[in-house]
């Protein structure tokens, strides 16, 4: 595959999920084997920091690179778009969380256009299976010629209970199965949250509301949050900045061992 950036300058604005502060983000087209950089504007010397995977500094309720948080829906959309080279501006510390998918960022993309660059795209091929777990999580890569995810959570929940799906990915199968998919949340976890200075933007307009007997937002498809989990693993992954060939089969995975599993990636990529 070759390397793509975009045509023009676009932005978005909104607020971050965690902070709750206003934000705007501008994404920027790139040379060559730059890579994906996010640029913080609002900081002396205005830092950046380039989305690779020995830069995840956190993995608490997101994934976060230094002074940038919660990297994994917009990273995820410019992976599935195959968007390798951008900048990513920030006057925040979060991308703004929009309706707590990925479809605002794939709509920006599109607008934006897509140039196709001369230089290849490096390959992970997976040529033996890869294996990672711990406690009741686990994730395993096996060869394949595309990258596919299948990936299964259960709750203790009857009106959620277990959720499995399937995705072979490509711009159009992301756009119309994963991108619209939105973050969820537990109201019995919200307060701890905010204690701990979380989920600030949070809201019944940008995220799937969980109660004890029933969710308290109307869902765009019945297994909504399992098809989240594949979004956020994709942001994850792309971390790698490489394109990734493998069929990915997750169990109750989250960001933490989603970057764990990357890093083993890396070592046999």
């Amino acid at each position: 595959m070759k390397q793509h950036t975009i045509k023009k300058d676009v932005a978005i604005f909104g607020i971050g999920l965690h902070s709750g502060k206003k934000v705007s983000l501008k994404f920027k087209p790139a040379k060559e084997n730059s890579g994906i950089v996010f640029v913080r504007t609002d900081l002396p010397g205005k830092p950046r920091i380039r989305a690779e995977i020995k830069n995840v500094t956190s993995t608490v309720r997101g994934t976060n690179l230094g002074s940038v948080h919660t990297v994994e829906h917009v990273l995820s959309a410019l992976y599935a778009f195959s968007i390798t080279n951008a900048e990513i501006e920030l006057n925040s510390s979060e991308p703004p969380v929009l309706d707590g998918s990925s479809l605002g960022f794939c709509r920006l993309i599109r607008e934006a256009g897509i140039i196709t660059q001369r230089s290849r795209v490096e390959v992970i091929r997976v040529k033996a299976p890869v294996f990672i777990a711990e406690k009741d999580k686990s994730i395993m890569a096996i060869p394949s010629d595309r990258l596919a995810i299948s990936f299964m959570i259960n709750y203790p929940l009857d009106f959620i209970g277990s959720q499995f799906y399937r995705l072979d990915l490509s711009p159009q199968s992301y756009l119309r199965e994963i991108a619209p998919a939105r973050t969820y949340g537990f109201l019995s976890e919200l307060s701890h949250l905010k204690e701990q200075g979380l989920a600030k933007g949070a809201g019944l307009s940008n995220a799937v509301a969980i109660g004890e007997d029933r969710y308290l937002t109307k869902l765009r498809f019945k297994d909504e949050m399992v098809r989240h989990k594949i979004l956020d693993l994709i942001g994850d992954i792309s971390l790698l900045g490489a394109e990734i060939k493998a069929h990915i089969i997750c169990i109750r995975s989250g960001h933490d061992l989603n970057i764990k599993f990357a890093r083993s990636l890396k070592e046999v990529g």
